[in-house]
């Protein structure tokens, strides 16, 4: 921002900024800097407090009055201690929680879902050709005692890991492909209910059946979990 504060001056147009790391300031030096203590990420302190905010933007203003920089000017407020955290909370829900339906956790994860396809401009999920919601149906059937034909269940899992494990790559704090996939075994209601679903798969008649439970729908890495052993 201080280069660029450099070029408008040049055009004409004087520029004010306001800076919550003194030594990056100090090197970039730009026309005209407002210097704060404040919480990274809070430029103009603490939240829910208007008449604060105002003052450190006015007092930023301020500095367009000056003709003698490059200046760095420190603000004379600091935020009071802080106690109660709760206003610093990111507001959105990154995660299914404990409460989801299957359903519920599904829908969650769409907008993550969109952002990581988005971002790739590519995804694995679609062998199955249904939505979502319908893939977790078929779960949610397969559940409930009624069976769906092996290779559209196979399809409608092998989909819904994926869609997962895409939409957990573009939370905030994505982690490594290994703690996305111990999420997605371990916390979320997708992994729990695969795993409810394999006995009662492989202890089914139909070969098909016994052949999904036994071998495909919980991969190798993750079958020391039926047991409740270790890895």
């Amino acid at each position: 921002m201080g280069a660029l504060g450099h070029f408008l001056e040049r055009q004409g147009i004087p520029t004010t900024s306001i800076s919550l790391v003194r030594e990056h300031t100090e090197i970039v030096r730009p026309p005209r800097a407002l210097w704060v203590t404040f919480e990274l990420g809070r430029p103009l302190g603490a939240p829910d407090d208007p008449p604060f905010q105002r003052r450190v933007v006015k007092a930023a203003l301020d500095l367009l009055a000056r003709t003698d920089g490059p200046l760095i000017v420190d603000h004379s407020e600091h935020v009071p201690e802080v106690t109660d955290f709760s206003g610093w909370a990111c507001p959105i829900s990154l995660a299914p929680s404990a409460t989801d339906s299957l359903a519920a956790e599904i829908d969650r994860l769409a907008t993550w879902y969109d952002r990581s396809r988005d971002r790739l401009g590519r995804t694995t999920v679609g062998v199955s050709g249904l939505d979502m919601s319908a893939a977790g149906a078929l779960v949610m059937q397969a559940l409930d005692g009624t069976l769906p034909p092996a290779q559209a269940l196979k399809e409608a899992t092998d989909d819904l890991r994926a869609y997962y494990l895409e939409a957990a790559a573009a939370f905030p704090d994505p982690g490594s492909a290994r703690s996305r996939k111990e999420w997605l075994w371990s916390e979320t209601k997708l992994g729990q209910s695969l795993l409810t679903l394999q006995p009662r798969l492989a202890a089914s008649a139909d070969p098909q059946h016994k052949i999904l439970g036994n071998l495909t729908l919980i991969p190798a890495t993750e079958r020391w979990r039926l047991t409740g052993g270790a890895p």
